[in-house]
């Protein structure tokens, strides 16, 4: 069943927020960040300087007619090539911008009804008319925040599970055409997307959006992550002594039950006050 755009005049209530729109439904809130938030952010000039830098993640989109005419350049770049742009057709993308540019952080302060310790980061767009980065879906939620300017959206019906993107591109752009809700968003204006809902945005006119990301970390960082804490807590970091090996597990041979042992021994540490004490300590290290 098709799931329509909601159009609001402020943000939800937690409650409203976690039982109708968190991973299931996408809306539009007209006005929600005040001028004086907004002024603080990064302006054009900064986040062009912020791609010039060697650990700074940043991207350039040129937009096309013709799937072949996309072009994604990675930074970090030069100033000459901000001097060689056209006036339509392209964006500037910059990652992680609230650890660069600490007041864009304050942003983060209108948010306080979502997880903000899934908060992954801030990315930031500039864009000039006719620009964008094609029709795409993320896997992440993510708030899309308009400063200056004004954009088209259109937000798709559904969420997509079986992504088919144009082959040949350094960009994931959507084949295939969706059914959705197309607004016209300007500055304070706030667009939440939950996972897999198809979007495509383009410029009307020279504009700068933020971005905040949603991000869970996958199973495989959080082993990774809890294994370097466990290694540090003499209490948890017990070796397997094979106490309770006995003739099934001979040779080359291991019995299931002894494969249960194993399990028992990590599920100990799972368990134990420990993991939230290094949880908690993991997103709150994220978050800085």
């Amino acid at each position: 069943m098709p799931v329509t755009l909601s159009l609001l005049h402020s943000f939800p209530e937690k409650t409203e927020f976690y039982g109708t729109y968190w991973n299931k439904r996408p809306f539009l809130a007209k006005g929600c960040i005040d001028a004086r938030t907004l002024g603080q952010c990064i302006v054009p000039d900064e986040l062009a300087g912020l791609s010039l830098e060697d650990d700074v993640r940043s991207r350039i989109v040129m937009s096309g007619e013709a799937p072949e005419d996309w072009v994604c350049e990675h930074g970090p770049f030069d100033e000459a090539r901000f001097a060689n742009l056209p006036s339509s057709k392209w964006s500037l993308l910059v990652q992680d911008v609230e650890k660069n540019h600490p007041p864009t952080k304050e942003l983060l302060q209108g948010f306080g009804f979502s997880p903000k310790w899934l908060i992954d980061d801030i990315m930031v767009s500039y864009s000039v008319p006719g620009g964008g980065v094609g029709p795409h879906l993320d896997s992440y939620h993510v708030f899309l925040v308009q400063g200056m300017g004004k954009r088209s959206w259109k937000i798709g019906d559904n969420a997509i599970h079986t992504e088919n993107y144009i082959q040949g591109l350094d960009l994931k752009i959507l084949a295939d055409e969706f059914d959705g809700t197309e607004v016209e968003v300007e500055r304070g204006d706030v667009l939440y997307i939950p996972p897999k809902f198809p979007h495509s945005g383009e410029t009307i006119e020279e504009s700068m959006t933020y971005s905040i990301g949603f991000l869970g970390p996958s199973l495989s960082e959080l082993m990774v992550e809890f294994g370097h804490f466990v290694e540090e807590q003499e209490a948890l970091n017990s070796r397997y002594d094979g106490n309770e090996l006995d003739e099934t597990s001979s040779g080359e041979n291991m019995s299931k039950s002894e494969v249960e042992n194993f399990r028992g021994l990590m599920r100990e540490a799972l368990n134990s006050s420990g993991f939230e004490k290094w949880l908690r300590g993991y997103f709150e290290n994220r978050e800085d």
